[in-house]
Formats: C-alpha cells, sequence, structure tokens
C-alpha cells in the first residue's frame, strides 16, 4: 500500500531537492520536482509520497495531524526540539 506521509521543511531547498523531517525526527531529502507550489521554506509542511514533495500543506491542518497522531502516539517527537544525537536518514 502507498502512503502520503506528513513531513515538515527543515532547510531550504537545494539542487531541486530539500531536507525534511518525518513524523518520528528522522531526516530525509525529497525532490522538488512534482512539486508546483512555488519554494517551500523551513518550517514548511508538505505531503510526501514515494520521496516526491506533492503539496504544501496548512499550518492548522498539520498542526491538528500531529496532534492527533501524538495522541494515538505515532508522532512523539515533533513536539519537542531537535536533539544533536537524532536520527538521520539520506
Amino acid at each position: 500500500m502507498c502512503q502520503h506521509r506528513l513531513q515538515r521543511v527543515v532547510e531550504p531547498p537545494s539542487g531541486g531537492s530539500v531536507r525534511v523531517e518525518d513524523l518520528d525526527g528522522v531526516l530525509r531529502d525529497v525532490s522538488l520536482l512534482a512539486f508546483a507550489d512555488g519554494e517551500p521554506a523551513p518550517g514548511d509542511w508538505l505531503l510526501v509520497h514515494s520521496g516526491y514533495a506533492l503539496a504544501r500543506v496548512d499550518q492548522d491542518e498539520a498542526t491538528a495531524t500531529v496532534d492527533e497522531l501524538a495522541a494515538a502516539g505515532r508522532a512523539r517527537r515533533m513536539a519537542r526540539p531537535r536533539a544533536e544525537d537524532d536520527r538521520e536518514v539520506g
């Protein structure tokens, strides 16, 4: 089953991709090839599918989603600042 994932931009775009953080705090680079909503900025929320950013997600909608997932135990890390030892995936 394919899934879209909510991810937050953590660095400005570079070379056609952008660094994002998923709800578990894992960092990834995703392609902007399918993104037609202007240039994303750090702090923006994106809908990502198979390594491609598809759309920007409204801040209120993203916050509500993260809150619901946190209540269900799925988004434990997004509410607290990043630690230096957080995992990173290339």
